[in-house]
């Protein structure tokens, strides 16, 4: 029998909808359950954390809905979103970390994130969200008994298996550290001859982005 440990709706119940699920960390040790996350919503997956990631930024979610966040599918991966969340707890201004979190944002040709845009999803949203516990099936023993030999199948070796072959991955990522830019205003590229980016702002207050080399 399931349990439901959390549920919250929008304003406005979905009528028709698609179901999106995740694992809870709200696990009970030594039980035989499982939690899950369950979000009944016409609104594509990830556009939804999305939207529980700029509630939590705002600060504007319960624990429930930060906990739905952090275990979302790719939230706890996100560093710019991570180094956000450090950066809205310092003293440096709320707009000046809007503009640069927009301008690192357009940089990586991410979606970039406002104030506004939360309150337009929060106003057109629906969705349902139940946190879910459930008993997990168990499964039945193998006793290892059979009927007769023919129960096991052809004992013959109808071919073979080929290995596969090898693959190896290159990993050249770099990490940026993303929360001094929002807190100072730059960041290294952390490349050799690495550049920095510092934040400028032209006389018509538009955002644009001046690299200088160091030596």
């Amino acid at each position: 029998m399931s349990t439901i440990l959390y549920q919250s709706a929008s304003r406005v119940r979905p009528k028709n909808f698609r179901t999106h699920k995740w694992k809870s960390s709200h696990n009970l040790a030594n039980t035989l359950t499982e939690t899950f996350w369950v979000v009944r919503t016409p609104i594509r997956k990830f556009k939804y954390i999305e939207y529980l990631q700029l509630k939590v930024l705002l600060g504007l979610a319960d624990f429930s809905e930060a906990r739905a966040c952090y275990d979302a599918p790719g939230v706890l991966n996100d560093r710019l979103f991570i180094d956000a969340l450090r950066a809205w707890k310092t003293s440096t201004p709320r707009n000046v970390l809007w503009q640069r979190l927009q301008l690192v944002q357009e940089l990586l040709q991410r979606p970039v994130w406002s104030e506004n845009l939360y309150y337009t999803y929060d106003g057109t949203f629906k969705y349902e969200i139940s946190e879910i516990r459930q008993p997990i099936r168990k499964v039945k023993k193998y006793s290892g008994y059979v009927r007769n030999s023919s129960s096991v199948g052809s004992k013959r070796n109808s071919g073979f298996t080929r290995p596969e072959p090898e693959r190896f991955e290159w990993n050249q990522d770099v990490e940026y550290d993303w929360y001094h830019f929002l807190t100072v205003g730059e960041f290294d590229s952390g490349l050799p001859g690495y550049v920095i980016f510092a934040l400028m702002r032209t006389k018509s207050s538009k955002r644009s982005p001046k690299k200088q080399s160091k030596k």
